[in-house]
């Protein structure tokens, strides 16, 4: 018999948030009947899928939510632990006509959500922390204490990473609850080309914020460049750091070299991978706290054969073999980026090749779609049972 599985989640499906939509369409070709409830439905066009209800988040104005925000700053907990649900009103509602087995909330925000909504129709909960609601969230006292309630009454905290499983356990979620299911992709979209040299264009891919590194990224190409290298740089994805970058670039009269493509489609950006020579993300920690998960963009790097140069940043050296370790730099340090750089620039093509078959290998081994799918199914059919799935 099929399990059905309700999804709570706010946007369904940003371009910057594949993995969502992955693992759904992945689960119902396992045979998972899945339904989605979200805030807002989002590039319906590039991802189609059709069990969506939408029940859109109260304004910001809304009195109910501000006299939550209000009983939060004041410190009064109990009130907020008896109606959080009030902050989505309807949600409840969605799900109890989904009448599914198992909840799945997505992120840590709809997590407390779906907290009272799980209590109230006795459902077993599953939720998923993808990066900065396990880092940058849980410095504010208010989401530390809400978080609470998630680790009294969820059957499994998912994690992507065992540093984000170290995480979650120093704030609290009981140890054997936490399960490490990374996040993947369908390996068949990104088929294996293995490099040359010498190694000449870099491609980045990820949103124009902090925690991602462009400006290291920037100036550690900056650095080869004035050392002699040609390089070229493209990177992929908006944001608020947009102006500041290409001010940068114009300032150091970059433009030849360093390209900002602005947010494309997912074919497109798997086209540009299989054109590049090399990836380049420079993950760090940004001044607000915000950290990343596991991201995305270096599965399908890796996937497609890019060697990497990244940093040491959360759980990307999880994601890298250790024989490629080397490509890898303290977060922040533009200097041990640029350095990296000459190191891959330096390599012949017989080592490229190495580090690339050690990339895919990682990719097949650890983070295949159908085999951390699969991972989830288990979970669910364990939570369904009332049992939680010994952590690994």
């Amino acid at each position: 018999m099929s399990i059905r599985v309700a999804h709570l989640c706010k946007d369904f499906s940003k371009r910057s948030e594949t993995f969502i939509y992955d693992y759904v369409t992945e689960l119902e070709r396992q045979g998972v009947d899945n339904h989605v409830v979200a805030n807002e439905r989002v590039n319906p066009d590039e991802r189609p899928f059709e069990n969506v209800t939408v029940v859109p988040w109260p304004a910001l104005w809304n009195p109910r939510r501000m006299g939550h925000r209000l009983l939060d700053e004041l410190g009064l907990d109990g009130a907020l632990d008896s109606s959080w649900r009030e902050l989505w009103p309807g949600a409840e509602e969605a799900i109890e006509r989904v009448a599914p087995d198992v909840l799945h909330a997505h992120f840590g925000r709809p997590g407390v959500k779906a907290v009272p909504i799980a209590r109230q129709l006795d459902l077993p909960l599953v939720v998923t922390f993808y990066g900065y609601d396990i880092s940058k969230l849980p410095r504010e006292r208010r989401w530390r204490e809400a978080y609470e309630s998630i680790w009294r009454t969820a059957q499994t905290v998912v994690v992507l990473s065992e540093e984000m499983k170290e995480a979650a356990v120093r704030l609290g979620a009981p140890p054997d609850a936490v399960r490490v299911v990374h996040l993947a992709r369908d390996l068949d979209d990104f088929p294996y080309r293995p490099p040359s040299a010498p190694v000449s264009e870099f491609i980045s891919v990820g949103r124009l914020t902090g925690k991602k590194g462009h400006f290291d990224a920037i100036r550690a190409v900056q650095k080869r460049i004035e050392a002699g290298d040609d390089l070229q740089l493209y990177i992929v994805g908006d944001g608020p750091q947009r102006d500041d970058l290409e001010q940068y670039i114009q300032a150091h009269n970059l433009q030849s070299s360093v390209k900002l493509l602005g947010s494309i489609p997912n074919a497109e950006v798997a086209r540009r991978l299989q054109k590049a020579d090399a990836f380049l993300l420079c993950s760090k920690t940004a001044a607000s706290g915000d950290r990343e998960g596991t991201p995305t963009v270096l599965i399908e790097a890796q996937a497609v054969g890019l060697p990497c140069v990244s940093t040491t940043h959360a759980g990307i050296p999880e994601m890298i073999p250790e024989s490629n370790h080397s490509l890898l730099a303290p977060e922040g340090k533009v200097d041990a980026i640029a350095e990296r750089l000459r190191r891959l620039r330096a390599c012949s093509d017989e080592e490229l090749r190495g580090v690339s078959a050690a990339g895919r290998e990682i990719i097949e081994t650890s983070f295949s779609l159908s085999s951390e799918a699969g991972a989830l199914r288990e979970i669910y059919d364990r939570a369904a049972d009332g049992q939680r799935v010994a952590a690994t």
